[in-house]
């Protein structure tokens, strides 16, 4: 089956590359190493636009199937928190709409369909928010994302999904992060941040994935949010499509 196929390409060329990075190798020669980052990014960004294309064709999939081009989104009515943030963790289903004092307002909510925390961030200052990025942290000690670095101009609204498929969990924490905060810049986001820095709670948990689940380079985790993604769109497509059947 043509989606079968697309999503084992996918997986697979993605899947090479993670393997390589993480497992690291033979050191290199000082001149290979500073173009190995470099190069790292380029692969990671080709990578990244390949899932974002196989979503696209999933959508396409979903239409000539006869169903709706997006899965159907999270139920209105749910409970909603304008606090959240760093250390406060929220129920499964409770959505957060909260101002951080970065200037980034957070509006995310789970989605059990998909599987995917899907919502936006909108820089409510003057100045552009450089470098916007989104992490979840869940209960099971599992860490989602962080997104692909975006720069958020004044005013500016942008769509944010971190996928979380294959995780039981009953709690979340997230938190929008901009430039390079102190914590929370490159360097940090490339050794992995321990498991209940946000609010304490620590273990990965029998179902999460883990902080071994995710590549250790920094440059591929925007993509493996990307695949998590598709995996939740790709099982909310099955299960639409069996009750259509029915």
């Amino acid at each position: 089956m043509k989606m079968t196929l697309m999503l084992l390409m996918v997986l697979g060329m993605a899947g090479a590359g993670f393997s390589a990075h993480a497992e690291g190798g033979e050191a290199l020669a000082p001149g290979l190493q500073e173009q190995q980052p470099a190069q790292e990014s380029a692969d990671a960004d080709n990578l990244y636009d390949l899932v974002k294309q196989a979503r696209a064709d999933l959508r396409e999939m979903r239409v000539t199937s006869g169903l709706s081009a997006y899965a159907s989104g999270p139920q209105a009515g749910r409970p909603e928190s304008h606090e959240g943030g760093e250390g406060t963790y929220l129920s499964k289903m409770t959505k957060q709409d909260k101002l951080f004092a970065n200037g980034a307002r957070l509006v995310l909510e789970f989605d059990p369909a998909t599987q995917v925390f899907a919502g936006s961030v909108t820089n409510s200052t003057a100045r552009a928010l450089p470098q916007v990025r989104v992490e979840v942290h869940l209960d099971n000690g599992t860490e989602l994302g962080p997104t692909r670095r975006i720069d958020v101009a004044p005013g500016e609204t942008v769509p944010v999904e971190l996928g979380a498929f294959g995780n039981e969990f009953n709690a979340w924490v997230s938190h929008p992060e901009a430039g390079v905060e102190e914590g929370h810049g490159e360097g940090a986001e490339e050794g992995g941040e321990a498991a209940g820095e946000h609010g304490g709670r620590e273990g990965r948990g029998e179902h999460g994935g883990g902080e071994t689940a995710r590549p250790r380079g920094a440059a591929y985790r925007p993509v493996y949010n990307q695949l998590q993604i598709l995996r939740g769109e790709m099982h909310a497509f099955r299960s639409d499509l069996a009750g259509s059947e029915r």
